[in-house]
């Protein structure tokens, strides 16, 4: 449990980290909070509301971050993230939906910010049709406004180890976070360098990607356009 809650500490630093690079934006319950309410909280439902958020967060970014690799990568990235792709398609399972866009973030989300970040990143999005910029455009707003909202769930996690603290019967409940935590102490810093590096790009391309903010609609694109 220690190490557990070693990773949720190291995800609030990182989340604060975030939150100070998209300029300080407030976010609902971020900092603070008041351990009496939250000690009183329903454990069973705050985990609830966690993982759905997790899920919900899973989603958008994992489908971001695979249209982003598959429109600016090389014919090995594309391959990887056909296979992706058609693994996420054949799954009815939604946990194991969710442990694919798990493992496509950690893995995805690192290739698109190299391919963002490399000196060739402008011009492969020059040379991108109209679609394809509007869809890489709308996956970095998506992951943009994940990076945003994380923050907040990581507030919320800190909550539920407030909660369980005051109850050692409910350490085994907030355990079943852990997933969701390490994936936002895995993730996040990639994410923030996505939303900062390619929001830009895509200005300087003349393309714009809208204006982020942690209230922002989130919506998964699942339909991707990947390149044969």
């Amino acid at each position: 449990m220690k190490r557990q809650l070693s990773i949720l500490v190291l995800a609030l630093g990182l989340a604060s980290t975030a939150h100070a690079q998209f300029g300080g934006i407030k976010l609902p319950g971020l900092g603070g909070g008041d351990s009496a309410s939250a000690n009183t909280g329903n454990i069973d439902g705050m985990v609830d509301d966690f993982n759905k958020e997790s899920a919900t967060i899973n989603n958008v970014v994992s489908y971001a971050t695979l249209q982003i690799v598959a429109a600016l990568g090389d014919k090995e990235q594309i391959a990887a993230v056909r296979t992706v792709n058609e693994n996420l398609k054949k799954t009815t399972d939604p946990k194991e939906k969710n442990s694919i866009q798990g493992t496509a973030i950690k893995e995805q989300s690192a290739v698109a910010q190299e391919l963002l970040a490399s000196d060739q990143a402008k011009a492969k999005i020059e040379k991108l049709t109209p679609e394809m910029q509007k869809k890489v455009g709308q996956s970095i707003f998506a992951v943009a406004v994940a990076a945003l909202r994380l923050p907040a769930l990581s507030d919320k996690g800190q909550r539920i180890i407030s909660s369980a603290g005051a109850n050692p019967m409910n350490i085994m409940k907030v355990v079943s976070i852990k997933d969701g935590v390490s994936l936002i102490a895995t993730a996040l810093p990639k994410m923030t360098t996505i939303a900062t590096t390619g929001l830009k790009l895509m200005r300087d391309v003349k393309v714009n990607p809208g204006n982020p903010a942690a209230d922002s609609k989130l919506v998964a694109n699942t339909d991707l356009v990947i390149p044969e």
